[in-house]
């Protein structure tokens, strides 16, 4: 990529992250995300991007990574001490907490992600990078793991509740106007979350989904 083509994408997406955490993802014109960044193209995002989902999912996919990393990082060293469960409800929720501290971007990509959370729709049928995904994969292997008793159908279902609530939660401590953002409070925000999490997906199953399939080990191997 040519360097002032670079140059413009990164401003292009800049200035979509601000506006679309500021005003909302469904609020911003992309004739505002072009004038406030200084393009004289009015096109310029759907010449990069391909439409206003694209751009969306740009936005995300480039904070993704680094999130991505940070989780896989994380994991590398509380896996090899077993499948705990705790340990990958941890993984889940650590990452986001410490870029909201760390990061000048960490409460817009929150926000934004617990945006659409709430309105799916926003990306339409555009995704995110599969590749910025695999830390989330290798959490959800871990939870499996750790809960063989539980059927898949029903853990796929906690696993999605529970990813929803962590995005929830933190985007709602990264708006608080108390002074409590404190690396302090963020570590307790994440083990109230850990133990949340930990009661929602071991929580027992009901009468009827007994009679759901368990899963053998190979079984769970073809699952992942």
């Amino acid at each position: 990529m040519r360097a002032d083509t670079k140059n413009t994408v990164d401003e292009l997406l800049n200035v979509a992250e601000r506006l679309f955490a500021r005003h909302g993802v469904e609020n911003v014109p992309l004739t505002r995300i072009v004038g406030s960044s200084g393009q004289r193209n009015r096109s310029a995002p759907h010449y990069h991007f391909g439409s206003r989902a694209g751009l969306l999912a740009a936005v995300l996919d480039r904070r993704l990574r680094h999130i991505n990393a940070l989780r896989h990082a994380m994991l590398d060293v509380t896996a090899p001490t077993g499948s705990n469960l705790a340990n990958a409800v941890r993984g889940m929720v650590t990452p986001l907490c410490r870029v909201v501290l760390t990061e000048p971007w960490g409460s817009d990509y929150v926000s934004i992600r617990g945006q659409v959370t709430f309105h799916p729709r926003a990306l339409g049928e555009t995704v995110v990078d599969d590749a910025n995904l695999s830390s989330v994969r290798r959490c959800k292997q871990l939870v499996e793991e750790a809960l063989p008793q539980i059927p898949l159908e029903i853990l796929n279902l906690r696993v999605r509740w529970l990813t929803d609530s962590i995005v929830i939660a933190v985007a709602r401590w990264s708006r608080s106007k108390s002074k409590a953002r404190t690396r302090e409070a963020m570590d307790n925000l994440i083990e109230e979350i850990v133990a949340y999490g930990v009661a929602g997906l071991a929580a027992p199953l009901r009468p009827i989904a007994t009679a759901l399939p368990r899963r053998s080990p190979q079984v769970r191997a073809v699952a992942r």
